[in-house]
Order: structure tokens, then C-alpha cells, then sequence
């Protein structure tokens, strides 16, 4: 008896127990196994590819969110033709504030082909491995009738590939079909309020927030406090719908953004220090502003929308998830927006139940008095630490090392025969380790100062592109993956630092420590 095709490519034990011998091949390297099978009928060639991370590694998807490089099947068709192809779903995950989408568990490629001449084709199965480090890897299959094909019994269709229940070898991730996906949706929508809740409790939000519920408290008219209510939280919602396009947008402009993507203005920082400055002296009572808005028209509408820029210097726990989630593949707009909906229903909740139930408020504060001052000056505090860090941001990016050459093996020997002190950063955009090292590191102004008391020349090796001239540098260190971080010294003498690695770390190596 003949193995069905759809057997062939999900189960080993069935190909063996009712196929010929070599109706399937396998590969693998040290951290992932690729196993092929292809079935002809009608005049069709079915091929289907099982992708299996080894070893706690794990790869990213063909979709792979915020940043990685995506796992792809290449073809050499020659007198081939490719019809259709799919790929099984990846798995959302969270990593260093990162929204990510990887295979952890096996994962599924079918293709199929149309026959017009003698000469079989070449499939390549790319990916980029990450276990702390990234590696990226390659596998080749050379379809021959020998070793691949045989006739297929029943014409699967392409969506039982991926819903047979009978195989139990595959399990896919949370989101292969629609109940999962949408109960992991209303998951996100929970952690997105909760976060926009605490958002409210942040230091550089909560001083005015109190304020402000202490202000509607003391409003005597109802109905006014009610439309205020919700004039505020429509503002509110408004503001974060606006950044939710916004973020759309330049996403699928190329542009690697997520929340407070406003601070990478230093313009917009600029404009924030002021703003929390002029906060600070108006709760020491230095300058009298009436910065409520309260009698200009819609005045609550736009003091919501002056909240949500206030809060953008914070990130909620809980809010981080959410909004990544959101950001990781390209999600439609019934799944994209309502979590930028709810985290905004979530920071306008604390206002908007103190404008509509004044009175329950009134039971719980004390009475008006010198307590309200001596408060209210204890608010500059945090609003004086938050236009301080604001300043510090404004500072670093300014004061960053900007210095970083492009790799040139010839430059760098040119720069070691100088007698120079070189640092080298092996890094790319899809190596999320890199990039974490990038803001906690090499984007801080201790590093900088570093870099100018010591001369260290920078020289980045960005192998996003899987440069061979980075590939044979890296190899020639005995390396195969990044981060990679070498520090020569001006005697030519060098050292490899550790792949998570502090300022302290550099600061030796430059040392001679």
C-alpha cells in the first residue's frame, strides 16, 4: 500500500511503516532540523517542508514581527513553475520589549509545482536561529525522482495540510485557528487596559491626575463635572487612536518604532523637559498658569490630549506586552487599533469615574486646607526628576557616539598599523540581542565619554545583509553568530568581550584590565 502524500510530509513513522525507503529526506545543523518529502499527481509535484528547532533554540517565522529576518523558502524552479505555497503560523512572543513572531514548535512549508521540463528543482529553506545569540542558517534539497517522488493517493487540499487531527506529531501555536487567536486577543485587550490603569500611578502622571480629580471634586455643578467626564476621556481615546495611525504608518514605512516613539525627537524631548519644568514651578507656586484649559472650548477634550503626550515619557507594566503584541506583524485594523483603544479606556477610567461620582470621592478626601499646598509641592518633585531625565535623553542622544565607521577589514588594519585602539561591532537589525546591547550600552553617554578618554576608533559590522566579508571576519575569530564585540589595544593585542556586555566590561578592556 501506497503512503498517502499528506502522511509523507507530517509523520516519519507513516512514511516508513507504508512507503518506499527515501520518500523523505532529513537535515539538520546543531540547532534545527529540516525534514523534506514531495508527491506527484496530476501532473503536479506537492512538496512540503518540516522545520523542527532543536535544543531550546528558536527561529523567527516568515513573519517575523518588530525586527529578525524571516524564514524563507528560495527556489531554483528552472523549467518549473511555482503555483502556491503557505507556511504554518509563528507564535507571538514578548522579548526585551520586542513584539517577535517565531516557530518554538515544529512548523509547516507546502508548495506546489507545475511540471514543464526534465530538469528538477532546487529548494533552499533559510532561517535565522536565536538562543541568547543569533545564527543564521541554510539547507539545500535537490528534488529527484529517485529520492522524493512518489504518486500521491488522494488530491489533499492545501487547508488539510494544516488541519488533519489525526497526526497528533504537530502541535501549532496559539493563534492557528480563530478561537485561540481571538482569546489570546481578548487577553491582550485585558493587560492593555490594566496597563493604561497604572499608567495613571506613573510619576510623571499621577501628581496631575490627583490634581485634577481634586479640581472636579470641588466643582459644584454635576452636569458640568459629567461633560467634563467625558470630554476628557474622548480627548484621551482620541490622542491614542491618533498615535496608533501614526505607528501604522511608519511601520509600514520600514520604520522599527513602538510606544514613545516620540521620544527619539529631540525636538519632541525638548518640548516635554519645558513642559514638566514649567509643571514644577507652578506646583512650587513660582508662576501662575491656568494650564487646565478648563474655560476654552472643548477645554477637557484638549486637556485629554495633553495627558496622553504627559504620559508618554512612561511605560505601564502590563503595557508593554499589549503594545507590542500590536506592533509585531502586520495585524488588521480590528485587532490593531482596540488595543491602542483599550489601553486609552484604561488611563481615562480614574478621571472619568471622578467627574461622574464626585460625591464617593467627597466621603474619602479630607476637606480643603493647607494640607492641599504642602501637597502639591511635594508633586514638583517628581515632575522636577522627570524634566531632569528628559534632559539626560536630550543630552544622550546628542552626545552618543556617532562615530561608527562601516567595517572594512582594510580599514581596520590601516587603523591597527596607526597604532590606534579599535573596537569592532559584529551586529545586525534582526539580532534582537544586538539591539538590546545598542540602547542599555553603546547609546549611553558613559559609554561615550569612554570612547573620547580612551580614542577607541568604532567600527560596526552591521551583517544584516550576511556579508561575506563579515561572515570570514567572524570566522576567523571562531565565531559563527553575533553579537560579537573585539576590542584591540594599540600593541594590536586583542580580546573578545562577553555577548551581554556592560560599560563596566569596556572600561576594563580599554584600560588594559
Amino acid at each position: 500500500m501506497k503512503v498517502c502524500f499528506l502522511h509523507c510530509l507530517l509523520a516519519v513513522l507513516l512514511i516508513t511503516a507504508a512507503g518506499p525507503a527515501g520518500a523523505a529526506v532529513r537535515k539538520q545543523t546543531p540547532r534545527n532540523a529540516v525534514e523534506v518529502s514531495a508527491g506527484e499527481q496530476d501532473g503536479q509535484i506537492f512538496v512540503t517542508a518540516r522545520l523542527e528547532p532543536l535544543d531550546g533554540w528558536q527561529i523567527y517565522s516568515h513573519e517575523p514581527g518588530e525586527i529578525g529576518l524571516p524564514t524563507e523558502a528560495q527556489w531554483e524552479l528552472f523549467d518549473y513553475r511555482l503555483l502556491s505555497e503557505e507556511w504554518s503560523k509563528g507564535e507571538d512572543i514578548i522579548y526585551e520589549g520586542y513584539g517577535l513572531n517565531v516557530y518554538r514548535k515544529p512548523a509547516l512549508y507546502k508548495a506546489v509545482l507545475q511540471p514543464a521540463g526534465d530538469r528538477m528543482p532546487a529548494l533552499e529553506i533559510s532561517w535565522m536561529a536565536c538562543r541568547g545569540e543569533c545564527v543564521p542558517e541554510s539547507l539545500v534539497f535537490e528534488l529527484t525522482p529517485e529520492v522524493f517522488l512518489q504518486p500521491v493517493a488522494a488530491a489533499p487540499s492545501v487547508a488539510a495540510v494544516y488541519n488533519r487531527s489525526d497526526i497528533p506529531a504537530l502541535e501549532f501555536p496559539v493563534g492557528e485557528n480563530g478561537e485561540k487567536e481571538n482569546g489570546g486577543w481578548f487577553e491582550i485587550l485585558l493587560l492593555a487596559f490594566a496597563g493604561g490603569v497604572i499608567l495613571n500611578f506613573m510619576p510623571c502622571v499621577f501628581p496631575i491626575l490627583f490634581l485634577k480629580i481634586v479640581s472636579v471634586v470641588k466643582e459644584q455643578n454635576r452636569r458640568q463635572s459629567v461633560a467634563e467626564a467625558f470630554q476628557y476621556a474622548a480627548g484621551v481615546l482620541t490622542c491614542f487612536a491618533l498615535t496608533a495611525g501614526v505607528l501604522s504608518w511608519l511601520r509600514q514605512r520600514g520604520a522599527e518604532i513602538g510606544w514613545g516613539f516620540q521620544l527619539q525627537s529631540p525636538y519632541f524631548v525638548a518640548a516635554m523637559a519645558v513642559l514638566f519644568l514649567l509643571l514644577a514651578l507652578m506646583f512650587l507656586n513660582v508662576i501662575k498658569l491656568n494650564w487646565s484649559l478648563k474655560h476654552l472650548p472643548a477645554g477637557a477634550f484638549m486637556t485629554g490630549l495633553l495627558a496622553v503626550l504627559i504620559a508618554s515619557p512612561c511605560t505601564a507594566p502590563f503595557m508593554g506586552a499589549a503594545v507590542g503584541w500590536a506592533l509585531t506583524t502586520d495585524r488588521p485594523a480590528y485587532f490593531y487599533y482596540p488595543v491602542f483603544l483599550s489601553l486609552g479606556a484604561g488611563y481615562a477610567l480614574p478621571f472619568f469615574l471622578a467627574g461622574v461620582y464626585p460625591s464617593v470621592l467627597k466621603k474619602v478626601l479630607p476637606r480643603p486646607g493647607r494640607w492641599m499646598d504642602v501637597l502639591k509641592k511635594l508633586f514638583a518633585l517628581p515632575m522636577l526628576a522627570t524634566c531632569g531625565w528628559l534632559v539626560w535623553v536630550l543630552w544622550s542622544d546628542t552626545s552618543a557616539p556617532s562615530a561608527w565607521e562601516p567595517y572594512r577589514q582594510e580599514k581596520v588594519e590601516a587603523a591597527l598599523q596607526n597604532g590606534d585602539k579599535v573596537l569592532i561591532n559584529f551586529t545586525a537589525k534582526w539580532c534582537i540581542t544586538c539591539l538590546v546591547n545598542e540602547k542599555a550600552v553603546f547609546s549611553s553617554r558613559r559609554f561615550s565619554r569612554l570612547v573620547k578618554e580612551h580614542d577607541v576608533r568604532l567600527f560596526k559590522a552591521d551583517w544584516t545583509g550576511h556579508s561575506p566579508e563579515i561572515s570570514r571576519a567572524l570566522a576567523a575569530y571562531g565565531r559563527s553568530s553575533i553579537p560579537l564585540y573585539v576590542y584591540y589595544d594599540a600593541e594590536k593585542n586583542y580580546r573578545l568581550l562577553p555577548q551581554l556586555p556592560s560599560v563596566s566590561d569596556f572600561e576594563k578592556a580599554f584600560s588594559g584590565k
